[in-house]
C-alpha cells in the first residue's frame, strides 16, 4: 500500500511539472530598424588626453592636451599646436565605415598620398574617445594617441 501512495505522489508531481512548463512566446517581434546601429559621429574638436610611445605611457612628460584635432563636418581637418602625427599639414579626412569605423584616413593638402591609421571608438568615464595608432616617419617608434571630444 505504501508503494501505491508513493507512485501516486510521483505521478502528481510529474503532472505538475509537465503542466507548469509553458513554451516561451515572444509577443513582440523585434523590428530590424529598432536595433539598428547608428553612424559614428567623428566630427568635432578632439583634445589629446593620453599618449604612449613604444608601449610606455608618456602622457605626463609634457602638456599634450594643447594638441587639438579639428575634424570638420565637411571632411576637412586642421590641427592646433602640432605634435608628431600621421600628417604635418591640414587637409581632408574620411573613415572606412560610418557605422563600424576601423580606419581613419588623412590626406594632406597638396599631396595625393593618404595616411591611414587604425581607430578605436571607446567610451571612457562616460565620454567618447578615439584612439589612433601610428608610426610617424621612424618605424622604430610607434605612438598611441587617445583623444577626447571637447563638448561646447
Amino acid at each position: 500500500m505504501n508503494l501505491k501512495i508513493q507512485i501516486t505522489i510521483y505521478i502528481f508531481i510529474l503532472l505538475g511539472l509537465v503542466t507548469a512548463c509553458d513554451t516561451f512566446k515572444d509577443e513582440i517581434t523585434p523590428d530590424s530598424t529598432t536595433y539598428a546601429e547608428v553612424p559614428k559621429s567623428l566630427d568635432g574638436i578632439w583634445q589629446l588626453k593620453t599618449v604612449s610611445r613604444n608601449g610606455t605611457d608618456i602622457t605626463h612628460a609634457m602638456d599634450f592636451s594643447r594638441f587639438l584635432l579639428h575634424l570638420n563636418k565637411d571632411n576637412t581637418y586642421t590641427m592646433e599646436n602640432y605634435l608628431p602625427f600621421l600628417v604635418k599639414k591640414n587637409g581632408k579626412w574620411k573613415i572606412d565605415d560610418p557605422i563600424f569605423p576601423f580606419f581613419l584616413v588623412f590626406k594632406q593638402e597638396g599631396t595625393d598620398e593618404e595616411a591611414k591609421t587604425e581607430i578605436s571608438y571607446p567610451i571612457v568615464k562616460g565620454k567618447r574617445r578615439i584612439t589612433l595608432s601610428f608610426s610617424p616617419g621612424c618605424v622604430g617608434n610607434s605612438y598611441v594617441y587617445s583623444f577626447e571630444k571637447i563638448e561646447k
